[in-house]
């Protein structure tokens, strides 16, 4: 096969092996590193629960990676303009070994703050210099696959660092030296990945803060997703427990939930390959708000129930697929890789929002009230979707 090449970015419909290769380097890399941070999150959090620790506190360092993720975004897209994206994604992973090293060797609560804000940082390098290198060489007619696989992956590897968690334990050093070989192992399939530098280096015309403005309807797709995300992990057991279904069919709820979530995005993608983009978002809107309306009423049965979650957490999560598609088709560049920093931005927004205001609407109509903000979130978005003017990019003035 041919294919023509700018700088070793394709323009054309056919794959080069250097495409291939460097784009199963990419979702490999950030596959693994997926599994490293799901791996760590409930490592540290069971052992300050060892200890004796707050809820609280145990709560406050959960967050500190994130807060590092949101702070990291307002400048990674000014780094990608001066340093090249495999020499910054090797650079990520040689830090991210030397945090989870540190972790490792001190016990001291606020040095785990400390490291954990930036291995936030250091996660905004990885992922920002992925998601951006992987959109520009997509070839156009297979972006959306090509971002369908990415989020499946990276949801599946998700669910493996919890599982990993379980064979090394959580006391002594082994799970530890598990971090750091999974980075290292990380950061193997860079090798065969070539170099990067975006399309366009000069200076964006918008900032992160700026992108609600010059795109708001990725920007609040962005926060919806991260808002039904967090809300309906932290809760939705909760939920389930308060309307009468045992721990475990409880459980299985973000089960089946996630595994939409993983599976549907591949298909997803494609149908954003092969049909308007816009109409495939609509979509994914439209099932998001009718899943939200139907799963509360389908608790009395269990198959009923699992089916309803799995398409809903899928088509929700849908909705973040085919964003990055529409970004990948406005932007270029450095404007794309400040777009995909803003993603991170207005994700961490609704991720701090979506438990704080899911547990309170709990509070006030228990258990219902998680039910009716899931529904009232997703029909303002699907309101929004419908809005043919949005599916454009604007000025910043």
């Amino acid at each position: 096969m041919t294919l023509e090449m700018s700088n070793g970015r394709a323009d054309g419909r056919l794959w080069t092996r250097e495409q291939v290769l460097t784009l199963a380097a990419l979702i490999s890399c950030l596959s693994i590193y997926g599994i490293t941070i799901s791996l760590f999150t409930p490592l540290l959090s069971l052992i300050l629960e060892g200890r004796g620790v707050s809820t609280t506190v145990i709560g406050a360092l959960a967050m500190t990676a994130p807060a590092g993720v949101v702070v990291g975004s307002f400048f990674i897209s000014r780094i990608m303009r001066h340093l090249e994206g495999r020499n910054l994604l090797v650079a990520g992973v040689v830090i991210e070994v030397v945090l989870i090293y540190a972790l490792m060797m001190t016990d001291s609560l606020v040095a785990w703050f400390i490291i954990r804000f930036l291995g936030g940082l250091t996660g905004v390098v990885l992922f920002v210099v992925t998601e951006t290198w992987m959109i520009e060489i997509a070839p156009k007619p297979h972006r959306g696959r090509v971002m369908g696989l990415y989020n499946t992956t990276l949801a599946l590897s998700f669910a493996l660092g919890p599982l990993m968690l379980s064979f090394t334990g959580v006391a002594g050093s082994t799970p530890f030296v598990a971090g750091m070989i999974l980075m290292v192992l990380a950061g193997m399939p860079l090798l065969f990945a070539g170099c990067y530098r975006p399309d366009s280096v000069e200076e964006s015309a918008f900032g992160v803060v700026s992108f609600l403005k010059v795109a708001p309807l990725l920007a609040i797709a962005c926060f919806v997703v991260a808002f039904k995300d967090l809300a309906t992990s932290s809760l939705m057991p909760v939920y389930g427990l308060r309307v009468g279904l045992d721990e475990s069919a409880a459980t299985l709820m973000l089960f089946f939930g996630a595994m939409g979530g993983a599976l549907l995005q591949l298909p997803i993608g494609w149908a954003a390959d092969v049909f308007d983009a816009r109409k495939v978002l609509i979509t994914c809107a439209l099932v998001a708000f009718l899943g939200a309306l139907v799963w509360p009423l389908v608790v009395a049965s269990k198959i009923l129930l699992w089916i309803t979650l799995f398409l809903w957490w899928g088509f929700f999560a849908g909705v973040y697929t085919v964003s990055m598609i529409l970004a990948g088709q406005w932007f270029k560049g450095v404007e794309l890789a400040t777009a995909m920093a803003a993603f991170g931005v207005y994700w961490g927004i609704g991720a701090f929002a979506g438990p704080l205001i899911g547990g309170f609407s709990m509070d006030l109509w228990d258990p219902y009230g998680l039910a009716l903000v899931m529904v009232i979130v997703s029909g303002g978005f699907l309101i929004m979707s419908m809005r043919k003017a949005l599916y454009r990019s604007r000025s910043p003035s």
